[in-house]
């Protein structure tokens, strides 16, 4: 991992706003590949090495209209999932007696890394990418705790304020922090489950790997998380 100039500046603020954790969900099969290649990766990197892994894409047709659409990048959330992407996929796939959701916490060191790139709002309005732009410097990163957002879309302006008196959730629920290529499984700071019954079918699937970082967290899985 190569650090940002200016990475100091980040652990700053990072530090101040109390940030733990970056957040990735996925799916148990997902889970796997990730322990059993010693990484979280990008879906081009994936597709490079041809592993083969559960491809939501089959099951939650919408997920183009709400994701950056570069491959090259894993989508992450800050502080606590996207409820309302997690919440339409799990929605989706509920009769998908295979598919078991899990919430992956993560190291915040990847937020200064050198090609890390923020994402304030959607990335399918492209009036509000023209209107806020994607970079990776500090100035945008602190747009995404900024107290208001007023977008400029095609049906008048969508204000977005923040409802949480905690500083390290984001304005937008659906903001992103795009992490490049991939990120190792050292960087796992936890594992979250809904239940000790997945938890524990998931340790069994899973017992050849070490799965000490595997908790139950009903809260992560609300939709309704109190922040």
């Amino acid at each position: 991992m190569s650090l940002k100039p200016n990475h100091i500046e980040f652990q700053k603020e990072i530090e101040q706003r109390e940030i733990e954790c970056l957040i990735h969900f996925t799916t148990t099969i997902n889970l796997f590949s990730v322990l059993e290649n010693n990484e979280l990766m990008s879906r081009t990197k994936l597709e490079n090495l041809d592993i083969k892994q559960f491809d939501i894409l089959d099951y939650v047709q919408f997920i183009d209209d709400v994701r950056f659409d570069d491959k090259n990048y894993i989508n992450l959330s800050l502080s606590g999932p996207n409820t309302f992407l997690f919440s339409k996929f799990r929605q989706k796939t509920k009769d998908e007696f295979t598919i078991n959701w899990c919430v992956i916490k993560l190291d915040p060191k990847h937020i200064y890394d050198t090609e890390t790139l923020f994402l304030i709002t959607n990335a399918a309005l492209n009036v509000a990418k023209r209107q806020y732009g994607i970079s990776g410097d500090l100035d945008k990163f602190k747009m995404l705790f900024i107290e208001q957002l007023n977008i400029n879309t095609y049906n008048g302006v969508r204000t977005i304020s923040r409802n949480s008196v905690h500083l390290k959730y984001l304005t937008d629920v659906q903001a992103e922090i795009l992490v490049k290529d991939e990120i190792s499984s050292d960087s796992i700071l936890a594992v979250c489950f809904e239940s000790e019954e997945k938890m524990a079918e998931a340790k069994v699937a899973m017992s050849c790997f070490d799965t000490s970082k595997f908790v139950v967290d009903k809260e992560i899985f609300s939709p309704n998380r109190s922040i």
